[in-house]
């Protein structure tokens, strides 16, 4: 009965969420393209519950997404369907949790506004189909503000520590609640918050000192490859105001977050939280150099709130010349022109017909035991086999790398089964002023030739895939 009435009474919300629901499951069945960061993910899983002996691993990675994923590799389930239908979940909780906020923070209908623009975002509808730690991480995120605003301290702390673990820029949302805590001067709730985020993030350290050595080692080398990966840093190089740019196209409707956030700039201790949440990450990702459309999540539902908010106060303001049809124009306008957008941008940027060289390669090893060490230039592969896979392109590759596996190469042929390169996933582009990698490179391709034999080669416009075992 209580059930009951709790739908009755949030009644428009949860219509918005079945309506999400359907959308998404529209989609779902579709062919939807294994990218390299989920590849890394399904390998790092079958990594970690094997004890090394499938997968891959790059230390450089939070460990959480991956711990997931692999708990369904070990029950001899689909991880890639499952860690599919886990982001259909998790998008609808994190509408759920947007939803929560919004009411906390502003106002009924600044929730109800808030949800359907970040439900319908552009970036998460698009990214919920393929296996990315961005929206597990903003969804934890999102938890932990929740509770949070419920003084639940210990909780977003544990919480915000579980975020950490899953992407490593959530972390700075610590810093955000603990800044909210000392501005009102709440120093004994600091300490619940703190032990709640360091038991998760402290056991990640004290795994990091017994395997590498070093506690903050893969912090400190994963800062180092985001800044030297050629990918966003030289091939999608991004201007620093990129952000706001993609704020707007994510959704045109995000505009009125600067209504919102005008509106509030009198009261801003009153809204320290959302506006923290907000700017902080933003300007950490606007530093750094590597800027990616995806990173736009870990911020994007602050932005939302503000969004959601502004139109609610539009909304209120129209209906001094409309009470009873104001409200509900806006929120079909809202909820249509988002629809229409994140519709358009999936239908535009989703790879929905296969490339049969690129699945044909990543696929060749699903059915074959190879004797000796595997070694690839893409982790997708990992996805398809349960055999340990040695990385080429790990962690940047560039002269180093490349001359070190062409070394590897040359010394050890016999412990090699089988290479698997191609040019397309972006493993092994050398920089544009690195002579020295694409002289390793060839050599690399011609010590194959020549010692290897090669069972696959094919070509999809300027991609080629070739597949080399020693026979």
């Amino acid at each position: 009965m209580n059930l009951l009435k709790h739908i009755q009474k949030h009644q428009t919300f949860y219509a918005l969420l079945l309506v999400a629901a359907l959308a998404r499951l529209i989609f779902l069945f579709d062919f939807h393209e294994i990218w390299w960061d989920a590849g890394v993910y399904h390998g790092m899983a079958k990594y970690l519950w094997s004890a090394g002996s499938a997968g891959l691993w790059e230390h450089i990675r939070p460990v959480l997404w991956p711990a997931i994923l692999g708990a369904a590799w070990q029950l001899n389930a689909n991880m890639v369907w499952f860690a599919r239908i886990l982001e259909f979940v998790l998008a609808l909780v994190s509408t759920g949790l947007v939803y929560m906020l919004g009411r906390k923070l502003f106002s009924q209908r600044a929730a109800i506004l808030s949800s359907v623009i970040w439900t319908f975002s552009s970036i998460v509808f698009y990214l919920g189909f393929h296996s990315y730690n961005e929206i597990p991480a903003i969804t934890l995120v999102l938890a932990a503000l929740t509770a949070f605003v419920y003084n639940r301290w210990f909780l977003a702390g544990f919480l915000t520590g579980l975020a950490f673990l899953t992407k490593f820029p959530a972390g700075i949302f610590i810093v955000v609640l603990g800044i909210v805590l000392l501005s009102q001067k709440r120093w004994k709730t600091c300490i619940p918050l703190g032990i709640g985020f360091v038991i998760p993030a402290g056991a990640f350290l004290l795994f990091n000192q017994w395997m590498y050595g070093a506690a903050l080692g893969p912090l400190i080398d994963a800062r180092s490859a985001i800044l030297n990966v050629l990918g966003c840093n030289v091939l999608r190089f991004k201007p620093w105001w990129q952000y706001f740019s993609w704020i707007v196209t994510d959704n045109w409707l995000n505009v009125f977050a600067i209504v919102g956030i005008a509106a509030v700039a009198k009261q801003w201790k009153k809204y320290l939280l959302p506006l923290l949440a907000l700017i902080l990450p933003l300007l950490y990702f606007m530093q750094l150099h590597c800027r990616e459309y995806r990173y736009l999540v870990l911020f994007l539902p602050f932005v939302v709130l503000f969004s959601g908010h502004g139109l609610a106060l539009i909304t209120d303001w129209l209906q001094k010349w409309d009470k009873k049809q104001a409200w509900t124009v806006v929120l079909l306008v809202v909820l249509g022109s988002s629809i229409a957008h994140s519709m358009w941008f999936y239908q535009n940027n989703e790879s929905r017909t296969p490339d049969i060289a690129a699945e044909q390669y990543y696929h060749w090893l699903q059915d074959k035991q190879i004797k000796g060490e595997i070694w690839s230039s893409n982790p997708t592969v990992s996805v398809y086999t349960d055999q340990k896979v040695n990385k080429i392109y790990y962690p940047v590759f560039e002269k180093h790398t490349a001359t070190d596996f062409l070394t590897y190469l040359t010394r050890n042929p016999d412990r090699i089964g089988a290479v698997l390169l191609d040019n397309c996933g972006g493993g092994i582009i050398c920089p544009p002023d690195d002579a020295k990698c694409e002289e390793s490179l060839e050599s690399t391709r011609s010590v194959l030739n020549e010692k290897f034999s090669q069972v696959f080669n094919a070509w999809s416009g300027a991609c080629w895939y070739e597949i080399y075992i020693n026979a």
